[in-house]
C-alpha cells in the first residue's frame, strides 16, 4: 500500500494560495453588489467593448462640452451684470442731469455734475470688469482693462474742448473723440472669436467696449462729467445747457444699450439649451452604459455567499490540518 502526500511547505503554499483568491473572489462580488456594476465589463459583454467605449468617448466630449457652457454661460452672465450697471448708472444719470438742467440752479448742476463724474468712473470700472484672467469687454485682448482709467480719459477731454465756449461745441467734440476708440479703448479691435458649445453649434459674443451704443453712453456720461471738470465755468445758461445735452444724450441712448443686452441675452439662451441638452445626453448616455455593465443583484449575492462559504471551508480545514499531530495523521 503506498501514500501520495505533500510536504508542509508546498501544503502551507497550495492553502495561500487558494485563500488569496478565495478572498479575491469575495472581494469581487462585494464590489458587483454595492456598485451595481461589473468588475469585469470584457467578460460580461463577452469581449464586445465597442459600445462601451463609444459610450465613454461620447461622454467625455460631453464633458469638455459642458465645461465650456458653464465657463460662457459664466462670462455672458458677468457681461450682463456689467451692462446693467452701465444702464443704471446712464438712467439714473440722464434724469438727474435733466432736473438740474431744467432748474438752472448752479449749486445743483455743479452736485449733479459731481455724480456724474462719479457714475462714469463706475460704468468704466464695470466695462473693464475680469472673470479669471479674462477681461470680458476687451474683444480678443482679454489680457489686458478694456479700457483706459475714468480720470485719463477725462484729462483727454478736457484737452479736447479746452478753449470752447457753448455747449453745443463741447457736445461734438465729445462725439467726435468717442467715435475714434483709440483715444479710450485699451482692448483688440477683434471681439472674441466663436467658441464651440455643442457638436458644431458654436456661440459669439460679440460685445466689446469699442461698441456705438456703448461709446454713446461712455460720451453722454463722460459729457456731464465735464461739468464737475469746470466746463464753461462761470456760464450758468451754458452749464444748464451742457447738463440737458447730456441728459437727452443718455435717454436716447437708452434704446441701443437694450439692443446690445438683447444680443447677449439671445448669445445666453443658446449657452443655456446647449447645456440642457448635454446634461440630457449624458444622463441617457449614463443608463445605457450602466445597462451594459450592470450586475445582477442576486447572481452577485448568490456567488458572494457560495464563495464566503468556500473561504470559510478553507479556513476550517487549514485549522484542523495546522492541529494534525503524527499520531492522527498515522491512524
Amino acid at each position: 500500500m503506498s501514500f501520495r502526500t505533500i510536504g508542509d511547505l508546498a501544503r502551507t503554499t497550495m492553502l495561500q494560495r487558494h485563500t488569496a483568491q478565495l478572498k479575491a473572489e469575495v472581494q469581487r462580488h462585494t464590489e458587483a453588489m454595492v456598485s451595481g456594476r461589473v468588475t469585469d465589463p470584457a467578460a460580461a459583454l463577452r469581449g464586445d467593448l465597442a459600445p462601451l467605449a463609444a459610450i465613454e468617448t461620447t461622454l467625455r466630449r460631453i464633458e469638455g462640452w459642458k465645461s465650456t457652457t458653464a465657463e460662457m454661460s459664466l462670462m455672458l452672465g458677468a457681461m450682463q451684470t456689467s451692462l446693467s450697471t452701465l444702464g443704471s448708472v446712464s438712467d439714473t444719470a440722464s434724469q438727474a442731469l435733466l432736473t438740474a438742467a431744467g432748474s438752472g440752479n448752479p449749486t445743483l448742476i455743479d452736485t449733479t455734475g459731481a455724480k456724474a463724474r462719479q457714475d462714469f468712473q463706475i460704468a468704466v470700472a464695470a466695462l473693464n470688469t475680469r472673470i479669471g484672467d479674462r477681461t470680458l469687454f476687451a474683444g480678443a485682448a482679454t489680457e489686458g482693462p478694456a479700457l483706459a482709467p475714468a480720470d485719463t480719459i477725462l484729462t483727454a477731454l478736457e484737452a479736447a474742448t479746452a478753449g470752447l465756449t457753448s455747449a453745443a461745441d463741447i457736445e461734438a467734440a465729445v462725439n467726435q473723440w468717442f467715435a475714434s476708440p483709440a483715444g479710450y479703448y485699451l482692448g483688440a479691435a477683434a471681439p472674441l472669436g466663436p467658441v464651440p458649445i455643442g457638436a458644431g453649434e458654436v456661440v459669439e459674443p460679440g460685445v466689446t467696449a469699442a461698441d456705438p451704443a456703448i461709446a454713446q453712453a461712455l460720451a453722454g456720461l463722460a459729457l456731464g462729467a465735464l461739468l464737475d471738470r469746470g466746463a464753461l465755468a462761470g456760464d450758468t445758461a451754458g452749464r444748464a445747457d451742457l447738463a440737458r445735452r447730456a441728459g437727452e444724450a443718455l435717454a436716447e441712448n437708452a434704446a441701443a444699450r437694450v439692443g446690445v443686452a438683447a444680443n447677449l441675452g439671445l448669445a445666453e439662451a443658446r449657452v443655456a439649451d446647449a447645456a440642457a441638452r448635454h446634461g440630457a445626453e449624458a444622463t441617457a448616455l449614463g443608463l445605457a452604459r450602466a445597462g451594459l455593465v450592470a450586475a445582477d443583484p442576486y447572481q452577485a449575492a448568490s456567488d458572494l455567499e457560495a464563495a464566503q462559504t468556500q473561504l470559510e471551508t478553507l479556513y476550517s480545514v487549514t485549522a484542523r490540518l495546522s492541529r494534525l499531530s503524527l499520531v492522527d495523521f498515522l491512524r
